[in-house]
């Protein structure tokens, strides 16, 4: 019985590795036996992707080329030959992924035919290089990878987020912006303070007076994402001149390897508190994606609860790029407090997208404290803090 066990597991280990049996016993295999051929020109019954791909168009210049990221969580849809249609979102890495086979009748390529793509942008953002729409005939080819192949592949589709400038002033406000071209337009101010006016790319200067008075002047710079102003406090003043030395901290440098790690204070000469730097990539989560403007790595609110940046010496917080970090977080409010000493100076709030970034162009001058919360406790995703300090 034992013999008959040793001889079994002999042949299965045999078969394993490859070796021939003559008689039961081994002999050695050839480079045949080792390196098989596919044999080709047959069915496999395999499967394979067919795919499209998203980016952000961060020049806007309707081409993927370098700088561009991929964008995740965009919708595409794939219309098939018999007349239904399926809707993949794009991944982590901008593709939109649809299973093909000539067999596995279960995937979702599985006739050769008629097939058109279609990207459908989330709100606030514009296809830039005009193929949002794109078709292909698939054909039946024995021994590839899904015995299917595409006679067309798709191109890359790329987006772009719609500009504006938008912002909260005291009632009764006038705000005019001076575009690029040079030419001042008055915005529409709310009832309730609120004005929002669509913004070329490039630097705008704006003014918000009242009674004739110009009380604050904003120069902003509209490229990649909305731009948000803070709202003014009214406990500023000529006094606070900026600061001399202007920072930007991405959160790249504080490590080298997919994980997380809590930024420490000191790190570009500032306290922290609960928050955390991460690669965009570590949690598949897409507005951690989406939001990342600078290297591969982001931070953001650990487990959702607030965070804070502090100092012992004033600085000016000047802005960030925010985003929510995962899609059921869709229009989380951020709310933004600033303390100069045991004095609040400075709120905000403004809504989150996991599908693109914000901007926040704040004018915090000579603050302590800053908090950065959400009001349900998702995670807002952070990137290009920007800070002014003194000598």
């Amino acid at each position: 019985m034992k013999r008959g066990l040793v001889f079994s597991g002999a042949v299965v280990v045999a078969a394993a590795i490859g070796l021939s049996m003559s008689c039961g016993a081994a002999r050695a295999g050839s480079a045949d036996d080792y390196y098989p051929k596919r044999a080709s020109g047959s069915f496999q019954g395999g499967q394979m992707n067919t795919s499209l791909m998203v980016f952000r168009d961060l020049n806007r210049n309707g081409v993927y080329d370098l700088g561009d990221r991929p964008m995740s969580r965009v919708a595409v849809e794939l219309d098939k030959p018999n007349g239904s249609t399926i809707m993949r979102l794009t991944n982590v890495s901008g593709f939109a992924n649809f299973r093909l086979s000539a067999i596995q009748r279960d995937l979702e390529v599985v006739d050769p035919g008629h097939y058109a793509f279609r990207v459908v942008p989330p709100p606030g953002f514009s296809v830039t290089t005009g193929n949002a729409s794109q078709e292909s005939d698939y054909v039946v080819s024995p021994g590839s990878p899904g015995d299917m192949i595409a006679q067309t592949t798709t191109r890359p589709v790329g987006l772009a987020a719609d500009l504006t400038i938008s912002g909260l002033v005291a009632a009764g406000s006038r705000v005019s912006l001076t575009g690029p071209d040079g030419v001042t337009a008055a915005a529409k101010v709310g009832p309730d303070g609120r004005f929002n006016l669509p913004a070329a790319p490039g630097e705008w200067l704006v003014d918000v007076s009242a009674g004739g008075t110009t009380e604050r002047r904003h120069v902003v710079v509209a490229g990649t994402a909305p731009v948000v102003l803070s709202t003014f406090s009214g406990k500023g003043g000529p006094a606070e001149e900026p600061l001399p030395m202007e920072h930007v901290v991405g959160f790249d440098d504080l490590m080298t390897t997919p994980g997380v790690f809590e930024v420490p204070s000191g790190y570009g000469g500032l306290d922290w508190y609960n928050l955390v730097a991460m690669h965009q990539r570590f949690t598949a989560g897409p507005g951690y994606i989406n939001t990342t403007m600078s290297g591969e790595f982001i931070a953001y609110n650990s487990s959702g609860h607030p965070a804070q940046v502090l100092s012992d010496k004033p600085f000016d917080f000047t802005g960030a790029y925010f985003g929510a970090g995962w899609d059921d977080a869709e229009g989380e409010t951020l709310i933004l407090k600033a303390w100069r000493g045991d004095e609040p100076v400075y709120e905000d709030q403004l809504a989150l997208s996991a599908n693109g970034l914000v901007y926040f162009a704040a004018d915090y001058r000579r603050i302590t404290r800053l908090e950065i919360r959400t009001q349900h406790y998702w995670q807002a995703a952070i990137d290009d803090f920007a800070y002014r300090t003194g000598p």
